[in-house]
């Protein structure tokens, strides 16, 4: 790693405490959280890598239906909640403050991957991959969109985040993993990166009531200090969410590389 790219990594490791200090100081909400801890790090890596932004961009725009989804059942089932949103809400519980994140979720793990360990470009952003991607996002909106307008009922899941992270996230994760191990070490350190940065805002998060877990159907509590969270959150959210989108991302990829 060159000294240039071990000064961004400098800042980037001391930039969520600095986040965290500023949302105390300044008190701010859920959707200027979104901004400080990952609009202005996707920003910055922006500017160092520019002939990525378009494939980042494509498919952090792509996780807009899956977050939908998913953020929908799990307001259902009172396994997570924004309880104050700026802005009004879609489907009477998804806020744009959780599209939001996901989109720089998405994106500010892409890059922080391309910047400090793939280096790797490709030209072809429309593959054949890409494409089957976009149908299925669009296939797996429809199949809500009918279930929510014609069987509601089906769409409370007991144990929701366990079953959604297991299937969506753990098992992509190990196939990829045990199908092409030579990513196994990027994989890690960027997911070591991103459970620091996400457990610094999910301290923050509940400290604040940005979100909060009103449900009870969880396999556990972590506690720290007087905040508490599912074990599921710190499961697929802090420890493997950044991998399974690695996961998508190395899958969707052009073919030939």
């Amino acid at each position: 790693m060159g000294k240039a790219k071990k000064i961004d990594l400098i800042i980037l490791l001391i930039y969520p405490i600095f986040g965290a200090i500023i949302s105390h100081l300044l008190n701010i909400n859920a959707f200027g959280s979104v901004i400080v801890f990952f609009g202005i790090p996707s920003l910055y890596l922006t500017f160092k890598e520019k002939r990525h932004i378009k494939r980042a961009a494509l498919f952090s725009l792509l996780a807009v239906p899956i977050m939908i989804i998913v953020d929908y059942i799990a307001h259902l089932n009172d396994q997570w909640i924004i309880p104050n949103s700026v802005l009004p809400r879609i489907f009477e519980y998804v806020t744009i403050e959780v599209i939001l994140w996901a989109v720089f979720h998405f994106y500010f793990v892409i890059m922080f991957y391309e910047h400090f360990l793939h280096h790797h470009f490709t030209k072809n952003l429309w593959s054949q991959k890409i494409r089957y991607l976009i149908t299925l996002c669009i296939f797996s909106f429809s199949i809500f969109l009918t279930l929510y307008s014609f069987f509601p009922a089906s769409l409370q899941i007991e144990y929701f985040y366990l079953w959604v992270g297991i299937i969506l996230i753990l098992i992509p994760i190990i196939l990829q993993l045990f199908s092409h191990p030579k990513f196994i070490s990027k994989f890690f350190e960027t997911a070591a990166y991103f459970f620091y940065l996400t457990l610094t805002y999910e301290i923050t998060a509940l400290q604040l009531g940005w979100w909060d877990f009103p449900g009870k159907q969880f396999i556990g509590w972590i506690y720290i200090s007087n905040i508490k969270f599912p074990l599921e959150e710190l499961i697929f959210w802090l420890m493997l969410t950044a991998m399974a989108i690695l996961t998508y991302y190395e899958y969707f990829e052009e073919e030939e590389k």
